[in-house]
């Protein structure tokens, strides 16, 4: 039998989980033997009671009928539509499904057998799901299949479906939602033109044992291509029969060991052997490959081997994701797809909130509208992702359905999240016995890497407030992208993926260093991260202890060297290029026609003479391409002209449709658009260049024609006939390269930068070397993008990178995947972390532990930060690039740094970015600091005089401001946690502060250092020669009689002794004695998520204590505290919105 129904004999109905209108039906599934056939027709018939039930059912299914039989190679599943309920589902339901396939086997060249026509047919008793008398506990909801369009082969999805074995569905009376929570979380990378959703579900597992799926699938697809299509390598000598005659060798050897293979049919030998087999016969038809290679002569042995050899490489870079639990969600389940636009549409105004859809169906939808000359404003947004960060004052006017309502654009952009969380949540509903269930509470989203806080904390509440209760948003798009790569690397086995990267690493000793840039141009925005791999073997074994086979336990840790990007800079900028240089060139043609005669002057809206003489010859006449060489250069907006250009091109064809006359002009506007971006597409795609014939892009008569009869501009076919616009390759590289160039400058400013603070913070004169780099974002799909980028880094111009294709990564499959899978591939990493101790036994069956402390990347600041002066072209820096991150208290989970000095306090407050030297800095905050003086009563010279400032940041790039009025002042809770010992006591001294000086040496780690080093390596923590005049803090003490004391405080103690405590001892400097007494022991109280600084005070009491992080300032959050010196007022910066640029916003409705 050729073709195989998986279906239920008995199916229990029930509702879905989600919705007690809808029914759950269950899973049709077509399956292929391995004779390929070719299906006819599918119909389904439900007989039964009720009758009306049974009609209900049949309609959910859609049959297929196609004239042209559609080819079965793959499993694929029949599409239902939601079965809708118009009352309770009855008790008593009886009902037989019977689904009829015809069909035609495969003749010898692989087309369908239509001499010999055949039928299968399978039955399924559909009864209650009341009917059971006892409830299996186990039983989940049946899956809803996932739908397959029919009956036109393109529609039909190319992805093998899993085969489902549908099961009785829970009693209707369990809860709707499920009071759990999901074990797993979903990553969202909202991205300004494409959207992607990856899933990690603990309860997606698969044998080791095997090849991953992802990797089977491409293998199987890579050699039934090179089997179906035999390629001829040239060789000097061999013709092309002799290579026949050795593929027919091949083939022959192959052939006769495997079962059902029809060799006459060489046409789709590969589909045969390779699609539809079990994984036993994929392996033995390898074997039989190799070894069939043996009995071909050399020259062809050698040339299948490379190819072969290059297939396997491929495939085991194949991310197999599957082995890790990560699901790329399917967001359009018609065209199985897991990336979809971010295009947008409002389908309807809740009370409150929004209900949007994102994807090709708003797409289609909005055409559908446009096409009945209807105003898209306000219903439907191209790219949402750039409302992010504005106003929280900016509205959109929206009508629908004759209401009006103004909405925010925040809630249009939550709406957005909203619905992408709805699809991966019916994802899993239609994948119930796939994935665990439960209510969503953990997200990752993704943000651009220049993204303000401002963006990041808006993400973070808008889906927090959609129910989610842990959002985190600790990965920018770039180091997304950068862990995924790496973990494609290991190509799914860490013991060979180890020993891989350690030959592209360079080696320091115990340790392999790599350093990396990631280049993501994407649609809207450019990203950029400089990371650091340090790959190093942790010792695990104690000498003593059995090692087993020697497993070894590696961490891997990266350290962000810089990030850097542009909000407004990617590929739809590159189209928007290209569309002002297609208009004025129709505009430019179509005034060429009237001046020869071809076009009735009347027929435009702008006369010849209307023209300003700079667009006319010396005749006063227009001659083609005068007004073409205004906007045909590189560069064109630094030349005046170039707006007026623009601005006659509306006047002949009208797209600005910001100002009136929407619907037409947004028609014009949107086909100009995709004529557009074919051209940067078919011209300027790798792959798509001539050596011989310079690629053209033409849009015909007929073409131009249409775009100005959207406008209610009529030619006639005489004239149509005579129409063309031809845009050259050097055309659109001119439009294309500025915006290319200013990304790949960013690169190179970031990696000049990044790798020079890392040569000073090793104090080495050996010059770091970029070693990887890897390119993201469709727009690295056009071949300019590495042009420029080997101008940039060729050895002529740099002597960072040596400029090696496989040291350039760029897989256009994971343009968009890559930034959200690895974002839920880091969490996982940094949620499932577990210690070398617990990895032994492991470790002594002989298998490789990797630990990737993706937390690292959180711990230093990828950027600098200046703060304004009057000379704005001499800021001061307040922070800086690769600074480390501490956790400055221990009850809160933030890794922040604070300035190492505090500033006069301005009355206007202005903070800049700094990425590296030569990038243009960017405003990130403000403080009106004239307000605060206000309120104190304080004229500006006496605020000036008298406040300081201080500066603190998280790794979030969140900046706080330290006021005060003096020095600051410490607060020590009294009674508190903080570990203490009384010194004065055990030293019998006090006071032991006097006179600035401490009256003996106090020190840490002095018996550890002489025994473990045999040396007197110990660490003064105070010294008693020292004058510390200038280190004399004040204490306040939070007690009752908030008393307060003078005292001294450390620098950062060395790390915590492996018996996790300090020991503290004390000496006199006696040259008789020279010996150092004990005081005490303190341990610190806390475990901190992020790394930690502990410190040591000293009270004029004589009380030592240690502290977690830095002491706390003396402070409060009502600015009237500054009218006593030393406490600390604190407030937030306040950060710029991002303000789109609408020269460089292609949907703004201006162009």
């Amino acid at each position: 039998m050729a073709v195989k129904i998986e279906l239920l004999t008995r199916y229990f109905l029930s509702t879905k989980s989600t919705d007690d209108k809808v029914l759950e039906l269950p899973v049709i599934e077509i399956t292929p033997s391995n004779n390929i056939p070719h299906i006819s027709s599918v119909s389904i018939s439900v007989e039964g009671h009720p009758p009306e039930l049974a009609a209900k059912i049949k309609s959910a299914y859609r049959e297929v009928t196609s004239a042209k039989p559609i080819e079965l190679s793959i499993p694929r599943r029949l599409r239902q539509h939601n079965c809708q309920l118009d009352e309770p589902l009855p008790t008593d339901v009886s009902c037989t499904l019977t689904v009829e396939v015809e069909y035609f086997d495969s003749d010898a060249e692989g087309n369908p057998n239509l001499s010999e026509p055949k039928k299968t047919t399978a039955e399924c008793q559909i009864v209650s799901n009341s009917q059971i008398s006892t409830p299996s506990p186990s039983a989940i909801p049946t899956p809803q299949p996932s739908a397959i369009p029919t009956p036109e082969p393109s529609a039909i999805s190319t992805t093998p479906s899993p085969l489902a074995i549908p099961t009785p569905s829970p009693s209707s009376t369990l809860p709707q939602q499920s009071p759990k929570s999901y074990p797993g979380w979903f990553a969202i990378d909202f991205g300004t033109s494409n959207t992607t959703v990856t899933l990690f579900d603990p309860k997606v597992t698969v044998s080791p044992n095997s090849l991953p799926r992802e990797q089977e699938m491409e293998l199987r697809k890579s050699l039934a291509d090179w089997l179906n299509e035999r390629p001829i390598d040239t060789k000097p000598g061999v013709v092309t029969k002799e290579w026949e005659n050795e593929w027919q060798k091949l083939i022959a050897e192959i052939s006769k060991e495997l079962p059902n293979v029809d060799n006459t049919n060489q046409s789709n030998l590969g589909n045969q052997i390779f699609l539809g087999t079990s994984s036993t016969y994929l392996l033995e038809a390898i074997r039989l490959i190799e070894l069939g290679l043996y009995q071909c002569r050399d020259w062809f042995r050698r040339s299948a081997s490379q190819e072969l050899n290059r297939i396997y490489h491929k495939v085991f870079r194949v991310p197999p994701l599957e082995w890790q639990s990560l699901i790329p969600v399917e967001l359009d389940e018609i065209r199985k797809l897991s990336e979809i636009p971010s295009e947008l549409e409002i389908e309807s105004l809740e009370p409150d909130s929004v209900k949007v859809i994102l994807g090709g169906r708003a797409r289609q939808n909005r055409l559908n509208t446009m096409a009945q000359n209807q105003d898209i404003t306000g219903k439907f947004h191209h790219s949402p992702k750039r409302y992010l960060g504005q106003p929280s004052s900016r509205s959109i006017d929206v009508t629908l359905n004759g209401n009006s309502k103004k909405i925010k654009v925040e809630e249009l952009v939550q709406g957005a999240f909203s619905h992408l969380i709805q699809l991966t949540s019916d994802y899993r509903d239609r994948n119930l016995e796939r994935c665990a269930q439960g209510r969503f509470n953990k997200a990752v989203i993704t943000y651009p890497t220049i993204s303000p806080p401002r963006v990041r904390q808006e993400v973070k509440k808008l889906v927090e407030n959609l129910g989610i209760d842990n959002v985190d948003i600790a990965y920018d798009e770039a180091v997304s992208i950068a862990i995924f790569f790496l973990w494609r690397e290991f190509g799914g086995d860490l013991n060979v993926g180890i020993e891989s990267l350690k030959t592209r690493c360079r080696r320091h000793g115990d340790q392999w260093t790599q350093n990396v840039l990631v280049l993501d141009i994407g649609g809207g925005t450019t990203d950029l991260a400089l990371i650091r791999f340090t790959l190093e073997e942790v010792k695990v074994f104690q000498d003593d202890e059995d090692p087993g086979y020697g497993g070894r336990y590696y961490k891997l840790t990266p350290k962000l060297l810089g990030s850097s990007g542009h909000l407004h800079l990617g590929g739809e900028l590159i189209t928007l290029q290209i569309f002002h240089l297609l208009k004025v060139a129709i505009a430019d043609c179509l005034l060429t026609a009237v001046t020869e005669g071809n076009i009735q002057p009347d027929t435009l809206r702008i006369q010849l003479d209307d023209l300003d003489e700079k667009f006319l010859d010396h005749e006063k006449k227009f001659q083609s391409g005068n007004l073409l060489a205004f906007v045909d250069k590189e560069n064109p907006e630094t030349d005046v002209a170039y707006q007026d250009a623009l601005n006659i091109a509306e006047k002949v064809l009208p797209t600005r449709w910001k100002n009136g006359n929407a619907p037409a002009r947004q028609q014009t506007f949107y086909t100009l658009w995709e004529y557009a971006e074919g051209a940067k597409k078919s011209i300027l795609g790798k792959g798509q260049t001539d050596e011989i014939v310079e690629p053209t892009f033409v849009l015909g008569g007929q073409q131009i024609a249409e775009l100005l009869a959207q406008s209610d501009l009529q030619l006639q076919s005489e004239a149509v006939n005579n129409l063309s616009v031809s845009l050259t390759l050097s055309q659109l590289e001119k439009a294309a390269k500025p915006i290319i160039k200013e990304a790949v400058g960013i690169a190179k400013g970031l990696v000049e930068s990044g790798l020079s603070r890392q040569e000073e913070f090793q104090n080495s004169a050996e010059k770091e070397q970029l070693d990887w780099l890897i390119l993201s974002g469709k727009t690295c799909n056009l071949y300019l993008v590495e042009e420029e980028l080997y101008q940039e880094f060729n050895k002529f111009k740099s002597d960072r990178f040596v400029w090696n294709s496989e040291k350039i990564t760029f897989v256009p499959e994971y343009t968009k995947l890559a930034t959200s899978a690895g974002a839920c591939y880091a969490q996982k990493l940094r949620q499932l972390i577990f210690s070398p101790e617990s990895s032994k036994n492991l470790l002594r069956k002989g298998a490789n532990q990797l630990y990737i402390d993706v937390k690292n990347l959180l711990y230093f600041l990828p950027c600098s930060f200046t703060l304004g002066t009057i000379d704005g072209s001499s800021n001061l820096t307040i922070f800086k690039a690769g600074q480390p991150l501490y956790q400055l208290d221990p009850k809160e989970s933030v890794a922040r740094v604070r300035s190492e000095e505090s500033y006069g306090a301005q009355l206007s407050i202005f903070l800049f970015r700094k990425d590296f030297e030569d990038k243009k800095e960017q405003l990130w905050g403000s403080y009106d600091a004239q307000k605060l003086a206000t309120e104190l009563k304080m004229t500006g010279e006496e605020f000036n005089e008298k406040i300081k400032v201080e500066f603190e940041i998280d790794q979030e790039l969140n900046i706080k401001l330290l006021f005060c009025q003096g020095k600051p002042h410490y607060l020590i809770s009294v009674p508190d946690n903080i570990s203490s010992l009384n010194a004065a006591e055990v030293i019998k001294i006090s006071p032991l502060i006097s006179e600035r000086r401490v009256k003996c040496d106090i020190a840490v780690n002095v018996a550890e250092s002489a025994t473990a080093m045999k040396t007197d390596a110990h660490t003064l923590v105070f010294d008693m020669e020292k004058d510390y005049s200038q280190k004399v803090e004040v204490f306040e003490y939070d007690s009752d009689n908030n008393s307060k004391e003078i005292g001294i405080i450390s620098d950062a103690l060395p790390p915590v002794p492996l018996s996790g405590e300090y020991s503290f001892y004390f000496q006199y400097r006696d040259p008789n004695t020279n010996q150092w007494e004990l005081i005490g022991k303190l341990q610190p109280d806390t475990q901190t998520e992020y790394p930690c600084e502990y410190y040591a005070s000293l009270d004029n009491k004589g009380i030592l204590r240690l502290h977690g992080g830095t002491i706390p300032y003396w402070k409060s959050n009502n600015s009237e505290c500054l009218k006593q010196k030393g406490y600390v007022f604190e407030d937030e910066l306040q950060y710029q919105p991002n303000e789109i640029e609408e020269k460089r916003n292609p949907f703004s409705g201006t162009h």
